[in-house]
């Protein structure tokens, strides 16, 4: 009977941690936004969002989808095979990362006329600073799969620590070497490079004896097999999530990918840090499914559901009540025109969230395959509608194609969790969704009115408070 109150305790204290730690994360990506968006221009701007994007590509494809499944994996294993899984796993990834840094300086010095297949001056900045990419990308998988490792451990406090000291370290670095000292795009790449590496030295060392890389590739290909599912399903969730950046860059230009690209920051951070609430959600639900406590998980799920939407959906009514004042806050003027997608981000985040609450319950349930399937399905409508619409309606086209997108996937996701055997009430999944449109009015009409647009967030909390979505004690 003890065992019960430790694991609340863990789970609460993990999800604490992890949400100060990303907000730490969130408060210095603002920052760093801030500093780097008067210092450069939007084309500048553009050039360095789509690095980070092909930077968060190449570490989804070559993840193998363990940042995904390590936190099951690792939990679920004895000590001994703790030491296996982890140990294969880092000396796996550290070699295929640094092969693609290899290949990546090779194709950059391959193609030294690159204006002979674009005019487009964001790609050729992407070509011109292609060697800059390994820095980011070797880096920042390591940190991912980490990341995941140390959730599957319990280890919160290392996570938080590690992730809170290179926050810091970001904004100091982008604040001396481009706000003071002028310096361009490859300073700025260089500063998160080294808050990268910085945060990755730390994690590295809350995974104790078993973070020595070790060449057990029969471990390491266990590992990625049962994984594959959820590398298919993590390279669609880029395409699904990132790549409405590189169509709006090619279909209506790079200062217009510039803006969409910032205001998706504030849709990422309300994201973070749900997701840091909910990091041992997969571990704890692993452990209930373990015991074949169906009941339990679908308990976990509806109340994660519920918690998710009212801070997702709450966070996108009272941004945009505030959102012209925000952007240039956030930012400066030159990025207002990202006020007319800011709520149907943040909305589409939520979905996006909700999403992949399901999708955890499916890894733990060991069907992984339903995940895949279904961000295929979302991924192929999302670029099509993409390319048909961007053109015609610009960044505002891609905005709602986000929503009906991800919309989609959340009712997919569910329907394959419910018939898997976890009982999901479809009321419980839509009623946020209907609260959130009946709260819309306020700030849909107040037009100027701070207090008028600020009464939507407030009704929307409490009608959520009325029907249950979430409770006070919770």
């Amino acid at each position: 009977m003890e065992a019960r109150p430790a694991g609340l305790r863990t789970l609460v204290r993990g999800a604490f941690l992890s949400a100060l730690s990303v907000c730490i994360s969130m408060a210095a990506l603002l920052l760093t936004s801030k500093l780097f968006t008067n210092a450069l221009d939007r084309e500048t701007v553009g050039v360095f969002a789509l690095l980070l994007v092909a930077s968060d590509f190449i570490i989804y494809a070559s993840g193998m989808g363990l940042a995904a499944s390590m936190p099951k994996l690792v939990a679920e294993a004895d000590a001994r095979r703790r030491g296996r899984i982890i140990g294969s796993a880092l000396a796996g990834q550290l070699a295929v990362l640094l092969a693609l840094g290899a290949l990546t300086l090779v194709a950059q010095q391959l193609l030294r006329q690159p204006e002979r297949l674009t005019q487009d001056p964001a790609w050729l900045g992407v070509h011109a600073a292609m060697h800059l990419l390994p820095l980011l990308f070797v880096i920042g998988g390591l940190r991912d799969v980490i990341l995941a490792m140390l959730a599957g451990l319990d280890r919160y406090g290392y996570r938080a620590a590690g992730i809170a000291v290179a926050s810091t370290a970001q904004v100091l670095l982008v604040y001396v070497a481009v706000w003071r000292m002028g310096g361009g795009l490859t300073t700025l790449v260089l500063a998160m490079a080294a808050s990268y590496g910085l945060a990755l030295a730390l994690l590295w060392a809350g995974l104790g004896a078993n973070g020595r890389p070790r060449r057990d590739w029969d471990a390491y290909a266990r590992s990625v097999r049962f994984s594959a599912p959820l590398y298919l399903n993590q390279v669609m969730n880029f395409f699904n999530q990132r790549f409405d950046t590189v169509l709006v860059s090619a279909l209506a230009g790079v200062a217009n990918a510039a803006v969409y690209e910032m205001i998706k920051r504030l849709p990422v951070i309300v994201n973070r840090v749900m997701n840091a609430l909910l990091v041992p959600y997969l571990p704890h639900i692993s452990r209930l499914i373990g015991v074949r406590d169906h009941a339990g998980a679908a308990r976990v799920l509806h109340h994660a559901v519920g918690i998710s939407a009212f801070v997702g959906y709450g966070a996108a009514l009272g941004l945009v009540a505030v959102e012209r004042g925000l952007i240039v806050l956030l930012f400066n003027e030159e990025y207002l025109s990202g006020a007319s997608v800011l709520g149907l981000l943040l909305v589409a985040a939520s979905l996006a969230l909700q999403s992949g609450l399901m999708a955890q319950m499916l890894i733990a349930l060991g069907r992984n395959t339903a995940v895949p399937l279904v961000n295929m399905a979302v991924m192929a409508v999302s670029v099509a509608a993409n390319l048909a619409v961007i053109p015609r309606h610009g960044i505002v086209g891609a905005a709602w194609v986000a929503v009906a997108a991800q919309g989609m996937g959340y009712l997919l996701l569910a329907a394959f969790t419910h018939h898997a055997g976890i009982p999901v009430r479809a009321w419980q999944c839509l009623k946020p969704v209907l609260l959130l449109l009946l709260s819309v009015p306020p700030v849909y009409y107040g037009y100027e009115s701070f207090w008028w647009r600020l009464l939507s967030p407030v009704a929307f909390a409490a009608l959520c408070l009325a029907f249950g979505v979430v409770t006070p004690r919770q």
